[in-house]
């Protein structure tokens, strides 16, 4: 039976693959039987980084459970691809699936079929709350609107005395993203006694040559600027730009979660800030809650994985793998 739905399952995403690129990762953890648990993950981007440690972690779940599991998605920031994956993982008729919801009212549809379905369902690392009202599911991630805060005073402690600033923005729409923004423009204007400036959203899309042209672009226009903060993973490349272009200790950066180059320059001192989201927990403790409420009926828990503010005084406390 479960060999007859994985061949199902491979011939839908054969036929999904005519729509569209996706990237599909990953093999099951363990032989598969009738017996195993089979947990889908599903995520909106699989080729940023950030992911790579939620994988880590959903695989040191499955080991510990022996459960088979998959780590699929579209290459870049897709949600209509994201939502085909998912159509294609519900047709495989897995014990849970877990998903990120980044853009509102795009998955309630899919969401509502798996659980009718009977497939528990568990939200990672982005979540659209208004959803739940449609598709209630637990969530393993941050609190964005805690993040908006931190990330402010983060950039008030960076820029004591005031200054100019930009904001990159790789997905507008992207709930959790928007959210973080919103909190940090409110925080900053409740807190910042009138002394910053943000200058301009730029918005980069997702492909990181594009990104870094975008960056360059903006500085060219306003190189006076202070500091460039971004909402995203993607940070790390105002990092790359200060770095190849000399601009140390002229201009700052500073930006969400912990890729190489975000940490090379808090080691270094030109990186005021990253901010980590604890990207290890949201792989394993989904896992954790489907295993546990299918074997033993234990409710199911929204999880908040917190704000990590890494400083370069602090930067080697932490592991980036992890992180």
């Amino acid at each position: 039976m479960r060999l007859t739905k994985l061949s199902m399952f491979l011939s839908l995403v054969l036929a999904l693959m005519f729509i569209g690129p996706m990237t599909f990762g990953g093999t099951p953890a363990v032989a598969q039987d009738d017996e195993t648990l089979k947990f889908v993950f599903v995520t909106h981007d699989l080729g940023a980084g950030i992911f790579a440690p939620v994988r880590r972690g959903m695989e040191d779940a499955c080991a510990l459970i022996e459960a088979a599991c998959e780590f699929l998605g579209p290459q870049t920031y897709d949600p209509a691809q994201q939502v085909a994956i998912l159509e294609a993982a519900i047709a495989t008729n897995p014990d849970g699936i877990a998903t990120t919801r980044p853009e509102p009212g795009v998955y309630d549809d899919v969401i509502k079929r798996a659980q009718e379905a009977g497939i528990k369902v568990v939200t990672f690392n982005t979540n659209d709350p208004t959803a739940d009202e449609v598709a209630p599911a637990p969530f393993v991630g941050q609190n964005f609107t805690n993040y908006g805060q931190v990330w402010a005073r983060e950039v008030m402690r960076a820029m004591p005395d005031g200054g100019t600033l930009a904001i990159t923005n790789c997905c507008p729409g992207h709930f959790a993203l928007e959210e973080r923004i919103r909190s940090f423009k409110e925080t900053l204007d409740a807190e910042g006694e009138g002394k910053y400036e943000i200058l301009e959203t730029i918005i980069t899309g997702a492909d990181e040559g594009e990104i870094f042209g975008a960056i360059e672009a903006f500085y060219a226009a306003h190189p006076d600027v202070n500091m460039i903060t971004g909402v995203d993973y993607y940070s790390n490349i105002i990092a790359q730009f200060i770095k190849n272009n000399n601009l140390q200790g002229k201009l700052l950066a500073g930006g969400s979660d912990l890729a190489p180059a975000q940490v090379d320059g808090l080691r270094e001192g030109y990186v005021a800030f990253g901010l980590g989201q604890n990207p290890y927990l949201q792989g394993f403790y989904p896992v954790m809650i489907m295993h546990q409420e299918i074997e033993y009926g234990i409710r199911p828990i929204t999880i908040d994985t917190g704000t990590d503010v890494v400083t370069p005084e602090n930067v080697e406390e932490y592991n980036p793998e992890f992180r």
